[in-house]
This record gives C-alpha cells, sequence and structure tokens, in this order.
C-alpha cells in the first residue's frame, strides 16, 4: 500500500487578503502579483529625521459568501473539512488504483473536485478588486491641478504682469466704449424718434436675477388664481447712468422732469452745511435766509437721509457722478452720529426720533447696496438691528422704541428694512411676519387702511397708500386680498395739489403695479411738480413747497427732497411686478 502525500499547508493561504496575492490571482497589467494597498492622496508623513513613515495598508473588505460555514473558513480550513475520514479497516488497493488514488489525494485533486464553490470566491474577488482599482485611478485623477483662466483689466494695452506666470498668460485686448453723456443727453437721444422707446428694442432680463433677495415668499405657497403674481422686482439697477435715461423714457418721463430733478439736486447741493449735514432749517450758512418756509422742527439725521435719497435716487454716490464730496461727508455725518447701544446703532433725531431712524437708515442701505462699500454697510445693518429691537410686540413701531405702532412710522420701517436687504443684511422671519400681521390689523371693511387701532380713519388716503406699498414691499401677490379695491381708490382720488407725502407713497403704487390707470396719473402727477417748481432768479430757485401739514413741518428741503424722489420714480426702484424688466448694462 503506497502512503497518502500529505497536502504542504506551510504555502497555503491563510486569509482572505493572503488570496489576493497568491500565484493563482491573474496579476495586474503591468504590475507583479502583489497586495493592492491605497496611500491617503496628502503627502506621506515624515519622522524628525525627514524619513516616510510607513502607512498601514487599507485591505478590501470581502463579501461574505452566501453559506456562512464556508465564507468563515479559510482555504486551508476549507480543504482540511472535505479530507476522507480515515477508515479502522484498512482496504486492499491493487496497483490499477494507486495512481488515482494518488492524484485525489493530492492538493490540486481535491481543488478540482471543488472547483465549483471556489470558483465562485475567486470570481467576487476579482470583480471587487477590478472595481477598487478603478475607484483609487478615479480619486487619484482628481487630484490632478484645474486649469485656471486669468484675465487682467488695465486702463492701457500695457497690464502690470508680476507676479503672473507669463509662459501661462494670453493677452486679450477688449475694447470698452466710454459714454461721457449725461443722463439728461442720453434722454434726448432715447426720444429722439418713436422706435427708440419702444420697449421691444430694450434688451430683458427677469426682475429676479438682479434682485433674488427681494421675494419672501415662494409662488408654491401663493397660487396664482388666488394672489397673481408675485414681487420679484424692487432692485436699484435703474440707477445706473444709461438704465436712467432709458427707463424714464420707456415709463413716462420727459426731458422737463429730468430737468426738475437736476435742478431740486442743484438746490438741496447748495444747502448742506459744512459738517456734511442737512437741516430742515435752513437759514444759515449759504442760504442765510434767502428761501422761505423753513422748516418748524429740526431732525438732523432725518434732514440728512432724505437729501441723500433724493441724490442716489438719481444714480449719484460717493463714487460716481457730479456730487462725490458732498455726498462722502453727508455718509460720513450720518456714520458719525450714529449711537451704538444694547438694541443696535441709533440714528434717531427729533422729538419723533424713528422717522428719522428710517430714513438715514435707507440712505446708508442704499448707499452700500450701490457702491459695496463694506463701512456703509456695517453702519446700515447696526441700524437694521435697532428698528428690529424697536418693534412694539403687536408688530408696529412708533416715535420711541417699544411704543405702539401707527402706519406711517410703519411704513418708513418696512421700507428701510427692505433696503437693509438690498445692502446684504438678513431680517428676522419674525420681525416681517409680525409687521405684517400690523398692517393687515389696520385694513377696513371698505378696502382702505386707517392710522392705527384707535382710530382707523385719520388720514385715510395717505394711510391706504402707504399700507398697500408696505404690503407689497412684504411679499403680497398682486391681486392679493383687497389691493386691486385700495388701488383703485388711490387713482380715484387723484394725485394731491399740496400733500406731497400723499403722492409720493400713491404714485409708487400705481407704478409698481403697472396699473392701467398709472398713464394718466404720471401725466397728471409729473406736470403738476414740473409747473409748480420754483423757477425764479432767486436761491431758492429750483425747490418746492407746499403748505400741507407736514411741509409745514420739514418745510422747503423736505417738499424738494420728496418731489424730486416722485419724478425719479421710473428708475429709482425697478418695478416689483413684472415678468421683464430693462436689462441694466453696468
Amino acid at each position: 500500500m503506497t502512503k497518502q502525500p500529505e497536502p504542504n499547508r506551510t504555502a497555503m493561504p491563510t486569509n482572505d487578503s493572503a488570496m489576493i496575492s497568491s500565484s493563482n490571482t491573474p496579476p495586474v497589467s503591468g504590475e507583479s502579483s502583489k497586495l493592492v494597498t491605497v496611500a491617503p492622496r496628502n503627502r506621506a508623513p515624515q519622522d524628525s529625521t525627514g524619513a516616510v513613515k510607513s502607512i498601514p495598508p487599507i485591505h478590501l473588505k470581502k463579501q461574505r459568501h452566501s453559506d456562512q460555514s464556508r465564507g468563515s473558513q479559510t482555504l486551508e480550513s476549507f480543504l482540511l473539512s472535505h479530507r476522507p475520514q480515515p477508515n479502522l479497516t484498512v482496504p486492499q488497493i491493487n496497483a490499477s488504483d494507486e495512481a488515482e488514488l494518488a492524484v485525489n489525494s493530492s492538493i490540486r485533486g481535491r481543488i478540482e473536485s471543488h472547483r465549483t464553490p471556489l470558483s465562485s470566491v475567486l470570481i467576487s474577488t476579482v470583480v471587487h478588486l477590478s472595481l477598487f482599482l478603478a475607484l483609487a485611478w478615479f480619486v487619484l485623477a482628481m487630484d490632478k491641478p484645474v486649469t485656471t483662466i486669468s484675465l487682467v483689466a488695465t486702463p492701457d494695452a500695457n497690464p502690470i504682469l508680476e507676479n503672473l506666470n507669463q509662459a501661462d498668460l494670453q493677452l486679450v485686448e477688449i475694447e470698452v466704449p466710454i459714454d461721457n453723456q449725461s443722463p439728461m443727453e442720453m434722454l434726448a437721444d432715447a426720444t429722439a424718434t418713436d422706435d427708440s422707446i419702444n420697449a421691444d428694442n430694450l434688451p430683458i432680463v427677469s426682475p429676479s436675477v438682479a434682485n433674488p433677495a427681494i421675494n419672501p415668499n415662494r409662488a408654491e405657497n401663493n397660487p396664482a388664481n388666488e394672489v397673481g403674481m408675485l414681487p420679484t422686482g424692487g432692485g436699484l439697477e435703474g440707477r445706473a447712468s444709461d438704465a436712467r435715461a432709458r427707463l424714464a423714457a420707456l415709463r413716462g418721463g420727459t426731458l422737463a422732469s429730468e430737468a426738475a430733478v437736476e435742478e431740486g439736486l442743484r438746490w438741496i447741493i447748495n444747502h448742506q452745511r459744512e459738517d456734511g449735514s442737512w437741516r430742515f432749517l435752513h437759514d444759515q450758512q449759504s442760504c442765510q435766509g434767502n428761501c422761505k418756509n423753513e422748516g418748524t422742527n429740526e431732525a438732523s439725521t432725518a434732514a440728512t437721509g432724505l437729501a441723500l435719497m433724493s441724490l442716489l435716487g438719481a444714480g449719484y454716490t460717493h463714487q460716481t457722478g457730479p456730487y462725490q464730496p458732498q455726498i462722502q461727508k453727508g455718509l460720513q455725518y450720518l456714520k458719525l452720529k450714529m449711537r451704538v447701544t444694547a438694541r443696535g446703532g441709533s440714528l434717531t433725531s427729533g422729538s419723533k426720533g424713528m422717522y428719522a431712524h428710517a430714513i438715514a437708515t435707507i440712505a446708508l442701505s442704499e448707499a452700500s447696496a450701490m457702491t459695496g462699500d463694506s463701512g456703509l454697510g456695517k453702519a446700515a445693518d447696526l441700524a437694521r438691528q435697532y428698528i428690529e429691537t424697536a418693534q412694539h410686540k403687536a408688530g408696529g413701531w412708533r416715535y420711541d422704541p417699544g411704543s405702539p405702532g401707527d402706519m406711517t412710522v410703519t411704513g418708513w420701517q418696512i421700507m428701510a428694512l427692505k433696503s437693509c436687504q438690498l445692502s446684504g443684511s438678513r431680517l428676522g422671519d419674525l420681525t416681517m411676519i409680525q409687521a405684517e400681521q400690523f398692517v393687515d390689523s389696520l385694513a377696513t371693511s371698505n378696502g382702505r387702511f386707517g392710522y392705527n387701532t384707535d382710530d382707523s380713519l385719520e388720514n385715510s388716503a395717505t394711510t391706504t397708500a402707504i399700507g398697500v406699498l408696505s404690503k407689497m414691499y412684504l411679499g403680497a401677490g398682486i391681486n392679493a386680498g383687497s389691493l386691486e379695491q385700495a388701488t383703485r381708490f388711490l387713482s380715484d382720488h387723484g394725485p394731491s395739489k399740496n400733500n406731497v407725502y400723499f403722492n409720493y407713497y400713491a404714485t409708487q403704487v400705481l407704478h409698481h403695479r403697472s396699473d392701467p390707470r398709472w398713464e394718466n396719473w404720471n401725466e397728471r402727477m409729473r406736470e403738476h411738480l414740473v409747473t409748480s417748481q420754483d423757477q425764479s432768479d432767486t436761491h431758492q430757485a429750483g425747490s418746492w413747497y407746499f403748505p400741507d401739514p407736514h411741509g409745514k413741518v420739514g418745510g422747503r428741503l423736505y417738499t424738494t427732497a420728496m418731489a424730486v424722489m416722485i419724478l425719479e420714480v421710473y428708475y429709482r426702484y425697478l418695478p416689483l411686478y413684472e415678468n421683464d424688466a430693462v436689462q441694466i448694462n453696468r
């Protein structure tokens, strides 16, 4: 009887990882058969001598075999478990069967006899190894540097090449035309022919692209059949010099109205004080009492804010336009007057402080939004905090922080908050929700808005105009609630001959809604202001004054600033409700 050969156990793999590097596994093309490891993508760590430390390999985790008993065994234990058990009685083996027994007793014979279960293990290993190698190649490929393109803009054809890799630099000359035309000259060009003011000839862009933050409500929460179009415009892009002329021509401005704007702004500039401020009591310094009808109450931050708002509305800032030094001094005055408190940055002045604070906040935030001046943005954000902490628990604002609100003061705060949003400030959600609840609480059964909860009928025309505009800025759809009925009431009331406060709000309402009654309203409002502007050969030439209650308090400076902003309505804010708005080319 021939002795049965024992298997060479030391040559067998002892775990699954060794199977991958065994001689029976086909090697990867171009490499010897070995254990596959993946090192981290970062540079290998080094010890104090600079030698690279070894990095432990990352092994593939094999999928377990469906047969739990087999999947947990090594190849050695698998073969041993299938080794023939010896019989107590030794059988007689003839010479013809000896060779076959030797083969079946060898390692190869045993593997061949169990080819099916072993093949599934090897196939799974190869598939998972291939996937791992493909993933490793993809990760390593991601480490390759990304080619970038650098643009260098200079005033001439000789750019500064210091600190640049000139071997990778390709110079491209682009001619940028510089148009030195004034807005008046561009408006004259725009109105030269009928075809030139056709909106179809102007490029368009969705206003939501220019100002995505203006709409706090989503369309899916406000179905179109209930509220109509949602506000998506309202940005400041129309103030750019080229856009100003085109929008004025497109939306109802004239050469005469634009000339009135410029004359009014010159009067305002001539009444700035040496410290950079404007005052309702304008009987000092350059004026020396030559202009009649000064105000009765002083609030320097309010007067300065109104003057700056009218200048900014025409597209003039401390960085562009003819009045840069004066605007810079005015903005600096507001920053210096701000008092940082636990509530935020206060710009209150006069006996009705929150009026002044809101107006000054609008000036700072619009200047920041138009120029990107970070210093102004920080000041505007502090002012925004003060507004939010001054809100009454019922949602409104009045003269002092925390007082029960009224419609007029609340309207200024809402506009100030939206201006802060344009300059990059984040508004508190609860602030705006409560503000809308307060405005809604003043709505009357006839579709108008009252002054406060104690007397809902006081000054209903003005408070209705403020209420409708506030609802629009708070995100109401164009057909929401009673806005249509309220707008019809404003239109039927018509522009006032003396109440510039009412005219300021009502003009914005009809313009933003692109109301069918806008054309008639605009013609009457525009011509009234153009013809009532002071055209005398005196120091008050270019100004306005109307003897209404607000005009008596704020005087000629207040009335002039408000009249200028009414005539700037065509471009001062892009319309809130538009499918498309005229594209602004900066």
